[in-house]
């Protein structure tokens, strides 16, 4: 009997262990139509194939687990949720290096965006596991616009008007030219655009289509005036819970479906811009000497920032130095 149960235990002891499987919700406060939502069910569908079905994602697109998007780094953090896809500038309350992007003016095109990912991704990295969490990739939003009801020609036009802001250095700005900055969610966005709460919005042109603007705004202006990338983030205490195979095919998955995403969101912007067109809307340049108001509050901006967040002043200097700016 000695002899018999000696083996058993071998034989266990040797025996290849089950493969774990995970299930996660995902958290995303954008509408199914969404690009940053389509990127995140790919990613999802590209995961489970990866790890022939141990490791599943379920997106639940719009806010329908009850998240707005500036809460969405605590709850990844409280294991509220095991992951999700956010905004990372409207976490700045909490990771203030967060911001860097949204410093007006600083970025031209996807090319300078390019080069200050490559400077601040490593210190993102750093801020994400002090809260719990790992980045597995970054996707931008499209070109930045100010929508209106009615037509700006200078400066003054602009005044004391109540306008949809989403993080810090978005409201200075506005405030720097003499708009009032009401801060606030995606989700919060359309019932004071439908009550007259606000009288214009700062966003990308795809948000604009989501949120089907041309039914209470008449002009974009496409000021490119800043950019903003959203993250996707999973709780590091689910993350371990996967085998070092599985964390490897997540790991790649991102990776590897990251430039693809940045091709969408490129695309987007113009694809968006047109929808906007044929709805009514006129999609415009903005007035030059508008345009030389809010740099310079950006210049000031600037300056301000890196005394507020000590960290964020080598990668400035660094990419201004490379960028010529």
């Amino acid at each position: 009997m000695k002899r018999w149960l000696t083996l058993i235990l071998a034989a266990g002891a040797t025996a290849p262990a089950l493969a774990q499987t995970a299930t996660w919700d995902m958290a995303i406060a954008w509408p199914p139509g969404n690009f940053h939502t389509r990127n995140a069910m790919a990613f999802a569908a590209a995961v489970e194939k990866a790890t022939s079905g141990q490791v599943k994602i379920n997106v639940h697109p719009g806010g329908a687990l009850g998240l707005k998007g500036p809460e969405s780094m605590r709850a990844v953090r409280d294991g509220i949720v095991p992951i999700a896809e956010y905004n990372a500038p409207q976490q700045v309350g909490d990771a203030p290096l967060f911001g860097i992007e949204t410093l007006p003016y600083l970025m031209n095109d996807h090319g300078d965006l390019r080069a200050l990912h490559r400077l601040i991704r490593p210190q993102y990295d750093q801020v994400a596991g002090r809260f719990g969490q790992k980045l597995l990739y970054m996707v931008p939003w499209p070109n930045q616009y100010f929508f209106f009801k009615n037509p700006v020609a200078k400066t003054a036009d602009v005044k004391e008007l109540k306008i949809r802001t989403t993080d810090r250095n978005t409201s200075d700005l506005v405030k720097g030219v003499g708009m009032v900055p009401v801060q606030m969610a995606f989700a919060d966005m359309m019932p004071a655009l439908a009550s007259g709460a606000l009288g214009g919005v700062t966003t990308s042109a795809s948000t604009a289509v989501d949120s089907r603007f041309w039914d209470f705004l008449k002009f974009a202006y496409r000021t490119n005036h800043l950019w903003s990338s959203n993250v996707m983030a999973v709780n590091l205490g689910a993350y371990n819970k996967l085998s070092t195979e599985q964390r490897t095919a997540l790991e790649r998955v991102a990776r590897d479906m990251e430039p693809g995403f940045w091709k969408v969101s490129e695309e987007d912007d113009a694809k968006s811009a047109a929808t906007l067109r044929e709805r009514g809307m006129q999609v415009v340049a903005p007035p030059e000497s508008w345009t030389a108001d809010m740099r310079k509050v950006s210049q000031e901006m600037w300056a301000d920032f890196t005394r507020r967040v000590a960290e964020a002043g080598p990668l400035l200097q660094q990419y201004r130095a490379a960028a010529k700016k």
